[in-house]
């Protein structure tokens, strides 16, 4: 996207944006209408130099949205458990309840390994 921009490091790209609409300003203080990418990190780079997120990171993200996911279910389990007890039917189809939190659980344990 076409920002009024500094290039403040040579070597990796990295630009200082101006994020305001006074053109008038942005030159005056050496800026220039560049073609830039906001990376990972917030930080703006030229279009084409912005770096990608390490792959570690995007693993542990990855990790904590199954974790997430799997603590979502968590009541549906504890009301079956529950609804077993009292010897209700119950409440959710407790097949495909545990095989799609067995599949989170795998996934899990295949990105920690």
């Amino acid at each position: 996207m076409i920002k009024f921009a500094k290039i403040i490091d040579e070597q990796t790209k990295e630009c200082q944006v101006g994020l305001g609409t006074n053109a008038f300003f942005y030159k005056s203080i050496g800026m220039q209408e560049l073609d830039v990418e906001q990376a990972y990190n917030g930080k703006w780079f030229l279009i084409g130099y912005a770096p990608n997120k390490p792959a570690e990171q995007i693993k542990a993200e990855e990790i904590i949205a199954l974790k997430d996911e799997l603590a979502a279910t968590d009541y549906k389990i504890i009301k079956c458990s529950e609804y077993n007890l009292a010897g209700a039917p119950l409440p959710y189809d407790i097949e495909a309840l545990h095989a799609n939190r067995q599949r989170l659980r795998d996934r899990i344990n295949e990105l920690e390994a």
